[in-house]
């Protein structure tokens, strides 16, 4: 992948890309294996091929493979609208296509992937006036350029900002319940040959549950079950035999309120042969439905294209959507959780005597005060987002919460003084005009507590988030105020 050569662009290949390029753009995948790749990663990707509608050309050198996904959006009327819209489809047709690929691939050497990707967009409006050939040419090449870096370590930021944004995280936002759907259940003892009636009567049916007492005890997959009654003895052997004896006991069975790209984690841990097994949801073991990996996949897709549609572009953490979801999400699970609003004191003055670019230079500070606070004091699934401006928002389990906002001020005050340069600030000017004698900007948090047991909404928390965010700022300096969101005040403090 060193080298691309013209040779890739075959005249059959381009004439089945230019009608797609010209009404909506073409999306690059270059994918390398790498040495040791297991055989069943080939295999998954040749499955992927053979469902994709949006796939309008794949070609494979040596290890190294090449896929061209369409937006689909020749609908659209307005050029800027398509092409809008078609950068979105692209992403997460991209998105899709690397979950696909991903899910055999990260279980083995301890969750390395065994091939490096790149990725690539081609529209006919950034051509600027260059034939559809050397568009595509640059765009494979661009997409196997990021997957030499991958390759070799040389990761520059905007290579590493790329990559991540179709392989980082999920927030967690999202609980599996809500993608459970009814499927068939049995009882342990119905007979193998009414399991197999009911998967031939309903074809596009995949699997059935085993139930007891309304606790999934086992799981059948029609695959399954048709290759066991395929062999020599199968009929006779099991078609008058109770299910539990060909169900699978280890399922996976997980909680409801359990955040879907933690049900990927475990799906992925399994056998390869479970990989695309149900994946089965109970809410208090009694189990409610189940969820397919392809649902579970497209879910995560979808948040990932909203994630990317709503973050911040300053510093590129979750927008207000986001917060609102995840604020839903924790209240819909019924367990207490803590929230820490950020605030910066005095961000106008300092826009106005160091100007703009000083100004979102000192909003990414703390940025990235509040991420390295979270990882160091805080918890694995601590959400982090911007609300816009100055304003930022931390979602957090943790109990200590008082000390995060310790920590929080602590390094903010320790760093901020860097972004005056060689300037003396003794003196600050309000946003009524009026000089306050203060060293600088500050910064002012509120924290908030929920029990988990009095009904709460989001509109509530905006509303007491105010009131403590107003009490704060009458601290001088860098300071917290703490209180429940209904009004009891819980402690305060500064650095």
């Amino acid at each position: 992948m060193n080298e691309i050569s013209y040779g890739l662009l075959d005249k059959t290949m381009l004439h089945r890309l230019q009608e797609s390029w010209h009404q909506d753009g073409i999306g690059v995948i270059a994918l390398q294996l790498l040495q040791g790749t297991p055989a069943a990663v080939d295999e998954v990707l040749n499955e992927w091929v053979s469902v994709q509608d949006g796939l309008v050309w794949h070609s494979t050198m040596g290890d190294d493979r090449f896929y061209f996904l369409a937006c689909g959006l020749s609908g659209a009327t307005e050029l800027e609208s398509r092409l809008r819209l078609g950068i979105d489809h692209l992403k997460e047709k991209l998105c899709k296509a690397f979950e696909a690929i991903r899910i055999v691939s990260l279980k083995e050497l301890d969750g390395k992937p065994e091939f490096a990707v790149g990725h690539a967009v081609s529209f006919p409006s950034s051509a600027n006036g260059r034939s559809m050939e050397v568009s595509m040419y640059e765009a494979i090449k661009e997409a196997c350029e990021m997957v030499v870096s991958l390759r070799s370590g040389e990761r520059d930021d905007q290579q590493e900002h790329r990559q991540e944004e179709f392989f980082s995280s999920v927030p967690s936002s999202v609980s599996i319940g809500s993608l459970a759907k009814t499927v068939p259940m049995f009882a342990p003892g119905s007979l193998v040959s009414d399991l197999s009636r009911m998967f031939e009567s309903n074809p596009h049916i995949q699997g059935a549950v085993v139930v007891q007492e309304s606790r999934p005890i086992g799981l059948v997959m029609k695959e399954n079950m048709n290759q066991l009654l395929a062999g020599q003895f199968g009929l006779p052997l099991y078609w008058n035999r109770a299910i539990a004896r060909i169900m699978d006991k280890e399922a996976l069975v997980v909680d409801a309120e359990l955040p879907v790209e933690q049900v990927v984690q475990l799906a992925m841990a399994r056998d390869i042969s479970r990989l695309y097994h149900l994946v089965l949801i109970t809410r208090g073991d009694k189990f409610v439905g189940a969820a397919s990996v392809r649902s579970i996949l497209e879910c995560m897709t979808q948040l990932r294209t909203e994630e990317a549609r709503t973050a911040n572009p300053l510093t590129g953490l979750p927008g207000n959507a986001s917060i609102q979801r995840e604020m839903q999400r924790r209240i819909d699970a019924g367990r207490p959780f803590t929230i820490i609003y950020a605030d910066l004191d005095y961000f106008k003055w300092f826009n106005d005597c160091f100007g703009f670019s000083q100004g979102d230079a000192l909003i990414r500070f703390l940025a990235s005060v509040l991420q390295e606070v979270a990882q160091v004091g805080g918890k694995r699934d601590d959400f982090i987002g911007h609300i816009g401006g100055d304003d930022f928002i931390m979602l957090t389990d943790r109990l200590e919460s008082e000390k995060l906002c310790r920590l929080l001020l602590a390094r903010f005050d320790s760093g901020v003084r860097a972004y005056y340069g060689p300037t003396e600030v003794l003196n600050v000017v309000d946003r009524s005009g009026v000089a306050v004698q203060q060293e600088g900007v500050t910064l002012s948090l509120s924290l908030l507590s929920w029990n988990g047991a009095i009904p709460l909404t989001t509109a509530v928390i905006s509303q007491a988030a105010a009131r403590v965010k107003k009490q704060a700022k009458g601290i001088r300096g860098s300071a917290y105020v703490a209180s429940d969101v209904f009004g009891e005040q819980l402690g305060e403090g500064t650095t």
